[in-house]
């Protein structure tokens, strides 16, 4: 066997190695590069110094069985996702949700008016905070008076209404 034909096989074996290692290692894709690299300098070095039948050969290894090793790295990367749990970003912005959803879930039953043109969503002012609400459906101009009417998945729904009583009001914020 020729040096060029061992090399190429070792070459072609550093790229499936590195291909695997992404699995244990996660570098971003780099390890898959410098991969695949190896396995196209095999593929030239097969090219420089073969002749015909292993040019077509390894360009056809290189065509054919590249794209099936990569979609078979693919898929078994999605399946293989090594998460051994969640990090500190993930758990203070579930935390930080969680505590907007409270907060959310007492605007229910109050009044405010529309800050934006709601069709069918907008923004609206509610205790003196801008929001983020939809209608029921209906289209509402500006400055129109509101009411919240229920929270469905973390979105305020609000229907307009009539101007509230002042014994309706609550003016304990305003202090």
């Amino acid at each position: 066997m020729d040096w060029y034909i061992s090399l190429a096989f070792l070459l072609i074996g550093v790229g499936v190695v590195l291909l695997f290692a992404e699995f244990f290692l996660p570098t971003g894709g780099v390890l898959v590069v410098i991969g695949i690299g190896a396995w196209v300098i095999a593929v030239g070095l097969i090219l420089l110094y073969g002749d015909t039948q292993e040019a077509l050969a390894a360009v056809f290894a290189l065509c054919v069985g590249g794209p099936i090793a990569l979609t078979l790295t693919f898929h078994a990367w999605k399946r293989l996702a090594l998460k051994t749990g969640l990090d500190s970003e993930t758990v203070s912005a579930t935390a930080l949700d969680l505590h907007e959803l409270a907060e959310i879930e007492q605007l229910k039953g109050r009044y405010g008016r529309t800050v934006t043109p709601m069709r069918p969503s907008g923004s609206i002012e509610l205790d003196g905070r801008r929001i983020d609400a939809m209608t029921e459906g209906m289209m509402l101009d500006a400055n129109v008076p509101v009411k919240c009417v229920d929270i469905r998945a973390g979105r305020v729904i609000v229907r307009q209404a009539d101007p509230p009583a002042l014994s309706d009001m609550n003016f304990d914020s305003l202090n």
